[in-house]
């Protein structure tokens, strides 16, 4: 206790000499004397002008200074920006140097820092000369005792930011989240230890990784040299990787990671007879794996590579050289050398000295990036050559690979597709790749041959399809071709390969049969796609499609191209119930975004309504064509039940003629059906059609359109046609004989039979000669007042009719018989259904008012056994 008042008072005394210290050093730091002080203190341990907000200062535990809204100026050689902008900073002061009133920082700390490093028009770097210079030349590294110097001595950064300038270009490259510490381990020996993400603008990144970075540089003006330095790049994807270079996502998906050292002013780089002053050593060691399209999934057999690369690289001539490149996939090398000029105009060149790649590696990159590709396909070949690339983008200069050949194991086929031998180069700046033979043969058979000669003959015999394919590339003129050439006794193995490589040639239909092909695909910078010329023959086969109930028998079907146009004969076809024949053509179109017209002539010898409906009937409705449409579209469309039709009409665009002997549809048949017209962008339009019916003639004319909602227009003209062959009720065709001309025009909408129907409306006249019907003496049975027998015969005739309620409305048929007149009047329903009325008039006069008559005939009910009646009117005048 005694103790206690002893020292109270001391204690007191110096705690209220520090707070008022404190006190005073902060109210000091204020003023604009002591900010310049300040100022120019971390402006000498900086070696740059510096700008800040206002300071701090605190006296405990120890001295420390602190700065909010610093900013340290940039070198004028290396513009007029910031060098280093940061929110808060943290210094630590010695005390020796505070006591004798001077400031000698040890430990600094900034807080959301912003660097921009600078490479000026000399290859230099604006951060070469802020860190200290070194008072020795020594080349040593690791920790070593630290000289006391008004300089910084550790660096400490927390959330920082690092911009990157070529001159005043700025770079859209980035590192964010910078975290880590720069320490002079030694006079003028800097060690690094920072952690990264990398960023670039206008980049969406999601996962770029994180990059870190350790090693010990040198703080001279002999541009950070000497310096070891190791870099790590972890847990990186490949869709950010290629971001960050390229600016844009190219759909790959994988994981990448890579390991980097580089030395530069060691003792075991001595200028070597290549060698350049300021040379760095590295090495590099980059790995990708699970490589795939981004909407693909993963697999086990995905792609992975490794790509080592050791070399020098000389910062300021932006020269880099990896005298070792090996690049590794799964079963395949790469070996060779490099050479990067990484200046404002960059320059590539990669030798590959040796390489040897398998055809599996190949075939896993396809699984990688190509959606549908069977896993039962394996291919067994091996490529080696040598390859030269130069410039940027990289361009082939040298090439030179060849297999002796190898096979592919395709479910489907009966055998394995045997690929002959593969040689190939670049010449004169053509690159040529040999014809390379494609074959397979039938099924083994048990019984072996007797003699070698024997099985020699019976592998010709049972060579079942051989294909050669070739190519030609000339890269000066940007030209070149593929020639395919050879036959399969079956198509359909064809098709089976390019489903299997997840390639489908037929979308929505089967074909088998034998075919030979002769073709070239031709491309070059002054096409605008690709230009194919040769045809394919078939002599037989059968063509199954979707939605129809059979498949469709060909016979002697050619597909030509000529220059881009093609061109189909089609032989005999089978189908619909009747024989096709005719020929197609589509010209080449010049418009990518218009596709060319389809240009058709088609005969039929009889078609058949009934047999349409067996085809294409019962089995397939009620939605035969809705299913028939996402394998013609490739399953890139998927119809709703408003617009499935619409849009396969959409994609057609065509032009031409068809001809039918015959057309024959429940009790209407027409005779030599002629028809020409176009369809296009949801629109049909048959401009002119004509057929021969009922003994006279039809010309029609039709316009229908499919969008929004399907709609019909149709104008036909009848000249002589024969009442008596009329597709009637048989009991009133049979008591009727003359002919009829005429005009109608008739209009619809709708899908199906009951709302055409529904929607259907028109008018048109009819003008009859030499009517006669049998049965009643229509005369004689109105004057009577009762049905008479006999006939009656009228010399001419005309009237009009409209069309509407499912029913054909007569407004006023006259019919003429020397001086008498029988006007008829009244509605035939769709249904058979009759409700007419049937007036004469006996005077002469031809005049729209009829004179007053007692009598007037009605037919009401069945067409087929009508019920007749007379009835009385005082007076009846028909309508005009």
């Amino acid at each position: 206790m005694s103790g206690l008042r002893k020292w109270w008072k001391p204690a007191l005394a110096i705690v209220a000499l520090v707070v008022v210290s404190q006190a005073g050093v902060s109210a000091l730091v204020r003023t604009r004397r002591v900010h310049g002080f300040l100022v120019r203190h971390l402006a000498r341990a900086f070696g740059r002008s510096v700008e800040v907000g206002h300071f701090n200062v605190l006296l405990l535990p120890s001295p420390q200074l602190d700065a909010d809204r610093i900013t340290i100026g940039e070198d004028p050689a290396f513009g007029n920006e910031y060098f280093l902008r940061a929110d808060h900073l943290k210094a630590g002061l010695r005390w020796s140097g505070f006591l004798r009133a001077h400031f000698e920082f040890g430990t600094l700390s900034l807080s959301r820092p912003s660097l921009i490093l600078v490479r000026n028009s000399e290859g230099r770097w604006n951060l070469e000369r802020w860190l200290p210079p070194a008072k020795t030349s020594a080349r040593s590294y690791g920790p070593a005792q630290i000289t006391a110097a008004n300089r910084l001595s550790r660096i400490d950064i927390e959330d920082g930011r690092v911009n990157f300038k070529i001159v005043d270009e700025k770079l859209p490259f980035a590192f964010t989240n910078v975290s880590g510490t720069v320490e002079q381990v030694s006079t003028g020996r800097w060690q690094l230890q920072l952690a990264a993400e990398p960023w670039r603008s206008g980049a969406a990144l999601q996962s770029a990784g994180i990059l870190s970075v350790r090693g010990d540089v040198a703080g001279t003006s002999a541009r950070l040299q000497p310096a070891e330095v190791r870099v790590h790049w972890e847990r990186g994807s490949l869709a950010d990787l290629l971001r960050l270079f390229r600016g844009r996502d190219y759909g790959v998906r994988g994981l990448f990671a890579l390991d980097a050292a580089a030395k530069s002013g060691t003792p075991d780089l001595a200028p070597a007879a290549e060698g350049q002053p300021g040379d760095w050593s590295y090495s590099i060691q980059a790995r990708a794996m699970q490589i795939h399209r981004w909407d693909l999934n993963e697999r086990s057999d995905n792609p992975r590579v490794n790509v080592s690369l050791l070399g020098r690289l000389n910062v300021a001539s932006g020269n880099v050289r990896a005298t070792r490149l090996v690049i590794e996939t799964a079963k395949s090398n790469l070996r060779g050398t490099a050479e990067a000029s990484i200046s404002r105009d960059p320059s590539w060149m990669v030798r590959v000295d040796s390489a040897g790649v398998q055809a599996s590696d190949a075939l896993a990159w396809l699984r990688a990036f190509q959606p549908g590709v069977d896993d039962s396909l394996s291919v067994e070949q091996y490529f080696t050559g040598g390859i030269t690339l130069h410039g940027w983008p990289l361009q082939l200069t040298d090439a030179a690979f060849s297999s002796e050949g190898g096979q592919a194991r395709v479910a489907e086929l009966p055998s394995p597709l045997r690929i002959g031998p593969v040689e190939g180069g670049r010449l004169r700046g053509v690159l040529t790749i040999d014809p390379v033979r494609l074959s397979y043969v039938g099924p083994s058979r048990t019984d072996a041959p007797a003699s070698a000669a024997a099985s020699k003959k019976r592998a010709v015999i049972e060579t079942r399809g051989a294909v050669t394919v070739g190519l030609v590339h000339d890269f000066d003129k940007q030209a070149g071709g593929i020639n395919i050439e050879g036959h399969v006794d079956n198509v359909q193995d064809v098709l089976r390969v390019a489903e299997t490589v997840g390639r489908p040639i037929n979308h929505g239909w089967e074909l088998s049969g034998p075919v030979g092909a002769s073709l070239r695909c031709d491309w070059s910078r002054d096409l605008p796609r690709l230009r194919w010329s040769g045809h394919v023959e078939m002599p037989k086969g059968m063509l199954q499609a979707a939605g129809l109930n059979q498949p469709l028998q060909l016979s002697r079907t050619r597909l030509e191209w000529k220059e881009g146009a093609r061109s189909a004969d089609l032989g005999e076809i089978e189908g619909f119930g009747a024989t096709w024949t005719g020929t197609a053509s589509r010209p080449l179109s010049l418009d990518p975004d218009e596709p060319a017209k389809w240009t058709f002539r088609l005969h039929a010898d009889h078609v058949n309504a009934a047999e349409l409906d067996r085809w294409i009937g019962p089995r397939a409705r009620p939605s035969w064509l809705r299913r028939l449409l996402p394998s013609l579209l490739g399953g890139a469309f998927q119809p709703s039940p408003a617009s499935g039709a619409s849009e396969l009409v959409r994609r057609v665009n065509a032009e031409g003629e068809l001809r039918i002997d015959e057309f024959t549809m429940e009790k209407l048949t027409l005779q030599k059906v002629v028809a020409a017209g176009t369809l296009q962008n949801l629109h049909l339009d048959i401009h002119d059609a004509s057929a021969q019916w009922a003994g006279g003639s039809v010309r029609a004319r039709m316009n229908a359109q499919f969008l929004p909602r399907p709609a019909y227009e149709v104008t036909a003209d009848l000249d002589r046609v024969d009442l008596a062959k009329l597709p009637a009720v048989p009991r009133i065709t049979e008591r009727f004989s003359g002919v009829a001309s005429g005009t109608f025009h008739i209009t619809t909408r709708g899908v199906g039979r009951e709302e055409l129907l529904q929607h259907l409306a028109g008018r048109g006249d009819v003008r009859v000669r030499n009517v006669e019907f049998r049965g009643w003496d229509v005369s004689a049975s109105v004057a009577d007042g009762e049905p008479r027998s006999g006939q009656s015969h009228w010399t001419a005739g005309e009237g009009a009719f409209t069309l509407r309620d499912r029913a054909i409305v007569l407004a006023g048929l006259r019919l003429e018989a020397g001086r008498e007149l029988t006007l008829v009047k009244g509605t035939l329903s769709f249904g058979r259904d009759a409700d007419l009325t049937v007036q004469t008039v006996t005077d002469g006069r031809r005049e729209t008012r009829v004179p007053e008559t007692r009598r007037v005939l009605k037919i009401s009910g069945p067409l087929d056994v009508p019920r007749v009646s007379i009835e009385r009117s005082l007076t009846h005048q028909p309508a005009d």
